[in-house]
């Protein structure tokens, strides 16, 4: 017999509705939670803390560290002078106190900053700069070190907090230091190199490698480096550091078009110190005139030159570059096959990175810290 769905008990049980009331366990859960709440609320705002304030943080020392950057830049760039023999130290601070005021962090403007100036040694892993006076050795550079500081009476003062101040820390400083200095390469990049190569000999004998920074022997009867005539090298040569040779450099080629086109755009490839470049025996006549019109007495568009040096330029061979040296190239005559020129250290700062023994070519500034 079935039972029928809509008869009194059933029915009455559609009628009743459920309590909304809570259950006494529901309303003691909630007072829990309510507790647990507070208890964390002190959590929840340390976390807030730590996220949003130590982000902040982070932010301005990211600032003061590039500007710190772009100060030692600018003084490093102008620790070498054409017209001095001596690293400029005056004035690459004053350029570098000069660049700090350029700079904001926080949202305020700088405006001071602790520059000095000394050597540095890139190859150290944990070099420090040394202050003058001091004696340099093979590996100190010239560089200076600028070191900037957000802090009471500095900078406009501690970098303020956001939610730590609620534990009474409401500014925290922030110091930062960089160094930067200047180099002499160990890669020449792209449009960097003559194809000219001379034998390492010619510094050893015309270069001066105690004076600090090295620069080219001068010669007591001018007042000026010595003017060397470099020959064609051929084989019986009287003095071979007195000769040259032409180097395509990377590719093993010997015609004229690759040549002129060495001397007019340079090196098409990056050159390092190690690399094996290709000497390339012959006089290849019209090249003197190509160069003879770039030359100091044409129209000087390759007096200054970066040149590959190697230790051997005897032979048609492929020999490794043993450093790169800056030449001034006065003239060069068709008729004797020679090339005049002056070890200098006048000449721009070629495109390039690395670290390699100074001969006067000197790297754009770069950051050791």
């Amino acid at each position: 017999m079935k039972k029928n769905l809509l008869s009194p008990p059933f029915f009455s049980l559609l009628r009743k509705p459920a309590s909304l009331t809570p259950s006494p366990s529901r309303r003691q859960q909630q007072g829990v939670m309510a507790i647990l709440v507070a208890l964390m609320l002190p959590v929840f705002l340390g976390v807030a803390a730590l996220v949003i304030d130590v982000s902040y943080l982070q932010i301005v020392r990211n600032e003061m560290q590039n500007d710190a950057d772009a100060a030692a830049l600018a003084g490093a760039q102008h620790l070498r002078s054409s017209t001095s023999s001596t690293p400029q130290w005056a004035t690459a601070e004053q350029r570098s106190t000069q660049a700090i005021a350029l700079n904001a962090a926080d949202g305020r403007r700088l405006s001071v900053g602790t520059v000095q100036s000394g050597y540095w040694n890139p190859t150290l892993a944990n070099a420090a700069l040394q202050l003058l006076p001091m004696t340099p050795t093979a590996n100190d550079v010239p560089a200076v070190q600028v070191t900037l500081t957000k802090g009471q009476g500095q900078n406009d003062g501690e970098v303020p907090t956001f939610f730590a101040r609620l534990w009474n820390n409401f500014s925290t400083p922030v110091s930062v230091t960089s160094v930067a200095g200047i180099t002499s390469p160990g890669t020449i990049e792209p449009g960097g190199l003559f194809p000219l190569v001379a034998s390492q000999c010619i510094y050893s004998t015309y270069w001066n490698s105690q004076a600090k920074p090295p620069a080219p022997t001068i010669n007591p009867a001018t007042g000026a480096p010595y003017l060397l005539v470099l020959q064609a090298f051929d084989d019986k040569p009287s003095d071979p550091c007195k000769t040259f040779q032409w180097s395509s450099l990377l590719t093993d080629k010997n015609d004229v078009n690759t040549f002129r086109d060495l001397v007019e755009d340079r090196n098409p490839v990056a050159v390092s110190i190690g690399d094996k470049v290709w000497i390339e025996p012959g006089s290849k006549t019209t090249l003197f005139d190509t160069v003879s019109g770039c030359s100091a007495a044409h129209d000087k568009s390759c007096e200054y030159v970066t040149l590959p040096m190697v230790h051997s330029i005897a032979a048609h061979a492929d020999i490794p570059v043993s450093s790169f040296a800056c030449a001034r190239i006065l003239s060069a005559s068709k008729k004797d096959k020679t090339i005049t020129i002056q070890l200098s250290t006048q000449c721009p700062q070629p495109p390039s990175g690395g670290i390699g023994p100074d001969f006067g070519v000197i790297s754009p500034p770069s950051l050791f810290r």
